[in-house]
């Protein structure tokens, strides 16, 4: 009963993933972009300067170096964003162009079919799937599937089920404070990773 559980819980997930590539594929064609253009597109309104760079995003969406460069330089050329210097002098920071500006704002929305359907969930419910997802998502980090992971459950100061509230099982360390689940944080900026 558990293993044909499991084996649906699995088949949604995948349509899911089907939908949302769907999702993807439509709007960036809309603006004449690949789904990755799109990704670079809407990762660098929302990254922090240090994660801007082609290496760190290539990690970011788990591509080769040369994949993630190949679509830079296509937004590049379709003056969308800019590479300047970085930090060390090497490592080019990428940036958004006015025009690059203005197409984000157009694809902010893209998800919106999937941010609909879960608004028809209850808030606990809602709370609850972010719980479980993160902690499946963790599960595939620490056997190598996912690459890259900022979340709740990936962090040394994570601390799972040590409160007898339901709503707030968890604690972050860090914070001293225990984790309501609809708070766990899927892109901490103070996360450290937990020891594999």
């Amino acid at each position: 009963m558990t293993a044909d559980l499991d084996r649906r819980v699995a088949d949604a997930v995948e349509r899911l993933g089907h939908g949302l590539r769907s999702l993807a594929q439509h709007s960036a064609r809309a603006q004449g972009l690949s789904p990755l253009q799109q990704q670079v597109v809407l990762a660098l309104t929302r990254q922090p300067l240090a994660r801007r760079e082609v290496n760190t995003l290539a990690a970011e969406f788990d591509v080769t170096t040369p994949t993630l460069s190949d679509a830079v330089g296509s937004l590049e050329r379709k003056e969308l964003l800019t590479r300047s210097p970085g930090s060390d002098g090497r490592r080019r920071l990428l940036t958004l162009t006015e025009r690059g500006e203005e197409v984000a704002r157009e694809l902010a929305s893209w998800d919106e079919p999937l941010l609909s359907a879960l608004a028809n969930l209850s808030p606990e419910s809602r709370a609850t799937t972010l719980d479980s997802l993160l902690h499946v998502i963790a599960d595939l980090h620490r056997r190598g599937v996912v690459s890259v992971v900022r979340m709740c459950t990936t962090c040394r100061f994570f601390r799972p089920d040590a409160h007898s509230d339901p709503a707030a099982p968890h604690h972050c360390a860090l914070l001293r404070t225990p984790l309501p689940l609809a708070e766990l944080r899927t892109d901490c900026l103070e996360h450290e990773p937990a020891a594999v």
